[in-house]
């Protein structure tokens, strides 16, 4: 368990410790705790790392040369209220009268409960129902979006280590374990970018993850993929968005993004020789003796092509698009649109090239093949991730 405290008493900082040591060592938790003594200080933590639990003062000295304490409770709210601790389990021990306290509407507003410390010790009892709910909240290192049940087990073929299965507020999640680090597989209630878009926002709210991914299968563009490469999302848009006009559909795509590290990173491995021997191993379709990971443009839209003529007025948007499919667009929004910040990046299978011969021939290979991909990369990011923290 994480846990910030921004306190310059010492004696109040003892009592704090003593009490989260107390309360924590009876469920055989060892807690890390991290101390901010000026507002310099605490505003750096704040933005830089993910607590479980923040215990705020509200008068502190200005920098660790400064001597001279001030209120600093609207710095430290506001730095709160916009950083990836937005939604941290937060309580501010004061040894003012809180009926005295002219800002006591900035906590209430930020979620941070103001409690008075003072000899009675009500304090401990405010302190230590936050760390109960703190240690309930259930957090992973990253997630991995399926669109269908079939994708979903295809991690069974892959060196993940599958958990159960757990309803968590009303969402189809599945343990699992990479290299130690700990996520869940989720699978939204249908296809398309609305149900990716709920349940991939709420998700990365709820669970904070450092990292997110998706895997699955898509439909490739012939000329810029084959049967059975991996399509990594370099950019993707969602080809429904623009204006019907005079009956004509004037197109007006938006974009979203890999990181450039990430895709960089991304795009070493894809030619790495060990790596494709790695997802097509014990795998036997002839298409996959040719096949490539592309770090490549791709489309989104709610809705199934089988017609090659449709795919071409797509391919339009951008001549270099190498696939088509229907959720990665609104899991890269997600990412990039909560506070938290995970990295994100998807990777599909090409099972067809979106004409009216549409089969089933490649699925099973394309679901294997995408799941060890995600499955691969995650390893490496996470464990850059963790040698960076």
């Amino acid at each position: 368990m994480n846990i910030l405290i921004i306190e310059d008493n010492h004696q109040k900082l003892q009592s704090i410790k003593e009490t989260i040591t107390e309360e924590l060592s009876e469920r055989s938790i060892t807690p890390s705790i991290s101390i901010a003594s000026d507002l310099a200080q605490a505003k750096r933590y704040i933005c830089t790392t993910l607590y479980d639990l923040v215990i705020f003062d509200m008068f502190l000295p200005e920098n660790s040369s400064s001597t001279n304490e001030r209120d600093c409770s609207s710095e430290l709210i506001q730095e709160f209220s916009i950083s990836k601790n937005y939604q941290t389990e937060a309580i501010a021990l004061t040894q003012f009268v809180i009926s005295e306290i002219e800002d006591i509407q900035l906590f209430n507003l930020s979620g941070i409960t103001v409690v008075h410390y003072a000899e009675d010790l009500n304090w401990k009892l405010a302190l230590k129902q936050k760390i109960n709910r703190a240690s309930q909240k259930v957090r992973c290192d990253f997630l991995i979006f399926c669109a269908l049940s079939s994708e979903r087990g295809a991690y069974q073929e892959t060196n993940c280590t599958l958990g159960n299965k757990k309803n968590i507020y009303g969402m189809n999640c599945q343990e699992v374990e990479i290299d130690g680090s700990r996520g869940f597989i989720i699978t939204p209630r249908g296809m398309g970018l609305v149900n990716m878009a709920i349940i991939s926002s709420k998700a990365i709210e709820l669970f904070q993850p450092k990292i997110v991914a998706m895997s699955g299968i898509c439909a490739g563009v012939q000329g810029e993929s084959n049967f059975l490469d991996i399509i990594v999302g370099k950019t993707c848009w969602e080809y429904q968005t623009g204006k019907w006009k005079d009956g004509n559909f004037e197109q007006e795509p938006y974009y979203a993004e890999l990181s450039r590290s990430l895709q960089v990173d991304l795009e070493q491995s894809s030619e790495d020789l060990e790596t494709i021997n790695h997802l097509r191993n014990n795998l036997y379709n002839s298409a996959l003796k040719s096949m490539k990971i592309r770090i490549a443009p791709l489309s989104s839209g709610s809705a199934v092509i089988a017609d090659s003529e449709m795919m071409k007025k797509i391919g339009m948007q951008h001549r270099k698009m190498a696939g088509l499919e229907m959720e990665m667009y609104s899991l890269y929004e997600s990412a990039a649109q909560s506070l938290s910040s995970p990295l994100v990046f998807g990777a599909k299978a090409v099972v067809d090239l979106g004409g009216v011969d549409k089969n089933d021939d490649y699925q099973e290979d394309g679901c294997i093949i995408s799941a060890r991909y995600i499955t691969l990369m995650l390893k490496e990011q996470l464990k850059k991730l963790k040698n960076h923290s």
